[in-house]
């Protein structure tokens, strides 16, 4: 009806007045759509109207969820979406260093969110290069660093995508974050600041040309483990990579809540995991703080399998390297970072249900990591992360 459109038309000129600016840097804008005239907006409306449908049929599927058109992907075809979004992402076999069976399910809190401390930079945003794999590589490196060592470094996602080429990693183009892991943890990254992101506005990988001084990391090479139990594990030691099903009209207008469904299809995107709550992952996304809940998402934990949108079907992270272990310095370990780095609430600390009850301070009758605050003996800790998690929960390794 001519009501219908009045309406639709309205909410078309906020949508230009708020996102056009970005969509047309980031080349989110139909072809040709620069040149139109005023009264030429047909087709952007009837892909305003598209998405309205999208996201109703996305809020039957996911009720504990909210879906809108209020984000700047709103006047893209479900079709264009996808192909923005599986670019980023390379499909294909690897070889990775996988964890024993019995490594993947000890230690697991009731919650965790490392987003409450101090070693989880803002969200970024990737723009119109297939970087996401860069962005979840770098991402995970720089907080297991800090979380090493109490310093929080902003790294050259730039660098990543332009120099990284070995084993199929390329660019713009798509790649393997757990690729991106082992070349951070060889090569060191030179600081955002000195190297900044350029490709999200260009769409080009760029030339691996820049000399800047390379931060050499705290962290070994990369990791891969799958299913729930593998990744509620290593979240509780640190955030993680993780590919996801995220083509879809689901992710594209995704504004909060929990989903509980996506379509069904492959994994066409990298992002990171950063906690637990036992009904829901917390997934931090590299679209920009202006995309769902802050830049983040939360998928429904709990559902077996791939995980919902795959989130537990490939997991990666760096290896953290103790060799530097924290001195009594690293209390104050950067004018950055003037505290060290509280990963979880005090009330969601990374320690399991006790497995053996102690009954008095010091070791009791625990042999081996012993956390005093909770009187608990930790299954399944190595003396490596007994020494590691020392300097912020006083953990203590007995014989």
């Amino acid at each position: 009806s001519a009501d219908d459109r009045t309406a639709l038309e309205a909410e078309l000129t906020q949508w230009k007045a708020k996102y056009e600016t970005i969509a047309q840097a980031q080349g989110l804008l139909p072809a040709g759509s620069t040149n139109r005239t005023i009264d030429d907006d047909t087709d952007l409306l009837q892909r305003l109207l598209a998405n309205k449908h999208a996201v109703d049929v996305a809020r039957k599927n996911n009720p504990k969820a909210q879906f809108s058109t209020d984000h700047k992907f709103a006047l893209m075809t479900e079709l264009e979406f996808k192909k923005f979004v599986s670019v980023s992402f390379q499909q294909g076999n690897h070889t990775a260093r996988t964890l024993a069976a019995e490594d993947t399910a000890a230690a697991q809190a009731s919650s965790v969110d490392w987003t409450t401390g101090s070693c989880v930079p803002p969200v970024r945003d990737q723009g119109q290069c297939g970087s996401c794999w860069a962005f979840s590589a770098t991402g995970v490196s720089e907080m297991a660093h800090c979380i090493v060592t109490g310093q929080l470094y902003v790294l050259s996602e730039q660098q990543v995508t332009s120099c990284d080429t070995a084993n199929g990693n390329g660019g713009c183009n798509g790649g393997f974050p757990w690729y991106a892991i082992d070349y951070v943890a060889t090569n060191g990254l030179c600081l955002d600041s000195d190297w900044p992101y350029s490709s999200g506005t260009s769409g080009q990988t760029g030339s691996c040309s820049k000399s800047c001084t390379k931060k050499q990391l705290s962290i070994g090479q990369s990791v891969q483990v799958s299913g729930e139990s593998a990744l509620a594990t290593a979240l509780n030691k640190q955030p993680v990579s993780v590919t996801v099903e995220a083509g879809n009209s689901v992710w594209q207008n995704y504004q909060g809540g929990v989903v509980t469904r996506c379509p069904g299809a492959q994994s066409d995107h990298a992002v990171i995991a950063v906690g637990y709550d036992g009904q829901s992952y917390k997934v931090r996304n590299s679209w920009g703080a202006g995309w769902g809940e802050g830049g983040y998402i939360r998928l429904q934990q709990g559902v077996g399998d791939v995980g919902t949108c795959n989130v537990v079907n490939s997991v990666s992270y760096p290896q953290i390297n103790v060799n530097p272990t924290p001195t009594p310095t690293s209390k104050n370990p950067s004018p950055s970072t003037p505290s060290p780095p509280t990963p979880k609430p005090s009330t969601t600390k990374p320690t399991p249900k006790p497995s053996t009850p102690v009954p008095q301070p010091g070791c009791g009758n625990c042999h081996g990591c012993y956390y005093p605050a909770g009187n608990q003996c930790l299954i399944g800790w190595t003396p490596s992360d007994c020494q590691l998690y020392n300097l912020y929960y006083g953990t203590v390794w007995c014989n």
